[in-house]
């Protein structure tokens, strides 16, 4: 597996009311109340952040609980 899918799958974890995809062409998608992509998933978890922050708020909170 390489680090781009288990990026993904920590991703897909942390935000699970969102459809989080990664395409053939390296393009980071989520869909959920809208659509976001990004060219990388520093980009997407920047808008993921924008468009739900209660969602993100609870990501920060599970990956500090598994410090």
């Amino acid at each position: 597996m390489n680090g781009d899918a288990i990026t993904l799958m920590i991703v897909r974890a942390l935000f699970p009311h969102w459809s989080i995809t990664l395409d053939g062409a390296g393009v980071w998608r989520a869909i959920g109340r809208m659509v976001l992509s990004a060219s990388d998933v520093d980009g997407l978890l920047a808008m993921l952040h924008a468009a739900d922050p209660e969602a993100a708020r609870r990501a920060v909170e599970l990956l500090e609980e598994a410090s």
